[in-house]
């Protein structure tokens, strides 16, 4: 979700920081990691972090849970304000109070101060041939097919896992990804949003 934020100038330079960050974070607990939404789009696009966007987006599977708890120690550890965010109800995909999101910022002035740019990494839920998740109070889907097996990009001299269909995850999210558009809500123009959960 995006904030009332530009990645320019400053903000340019911790989101960067704190995407090699934490995804060394998440290398080190053994947790697969894929970029997601926005963040995907520039670096694979333009290999750069989309100066109009105003967060970075990384995803995991429900299935790298086990290790988040060590994950979310770490980051405390580290210094980095964590705020996790877990499912409101039960349905036929997610469990009340399962993980839904983590947000993470980095911390100023001794903790005092909270940075301006966040990383969220969304959970990912599997049913049958399909992946669902949450953005705000909307349900996402994707074909599971995007992410059978993964690939890296190279991105600040560090390979970033992708989806190993990552042109076809573009293209049902945004449709021609390829055309650079400047405003884009997540909540309203995601053509990956669902109205139902379809099993």
């Amino acid at each position: 979700m995006s904030y009332n934020i530009r990645l320019e100038g400053k903000n340019k330079v911790e989101a960067e920081d704190l995407l090699v960050e934490i995804s060394l974070l998440l290398e080190q607990h053994h947790i697969q990691y894929y970029l997601e939404g926005g963040t995907l789009l520039g670096i694979l696009r333009e290999n750069r972090l989309l100066p109009w966007d105003g967060d970075l987006d990384l995803s995991i599977m429900s299935n790298q849970l086990e290790n988040i708890d060590s994950f979310l120690s770490s980051l405390k550890q580290h210094a980095y304000r964590t705020r996790c965010r877990f499912m409101e109800e039960d349905n036929l995909v997610f469990k009340k109070n399962s993980l839904r999101i983590i947000k993470i910022r980095k911390k100023r002035f001794f903790g005092l101060i909270k940075s301006k740019v966040c990383l969220e990494i969304f959970v990912k839920y599997e049913i049958a041939d399909k992946l669902y998740w949450k953005i705000g109070n909307k349900t996402v889907c994707d074909p599971k097919g995007f992410y059978d097996g993964c690939r890296t990009i190279n991105f600040l001299n560090k390979s970033l896992p992708i989806p190993m269909e990552s042109e076809a995850y573009l293209t049902r999210k945004y449709g021609d990804w390829k055309v650079p558009v400047k405003i884009w809500n997540a909540m309203e123009d995601d053509a990956s949003v669902v109205d139902h959960i379809d099993i």
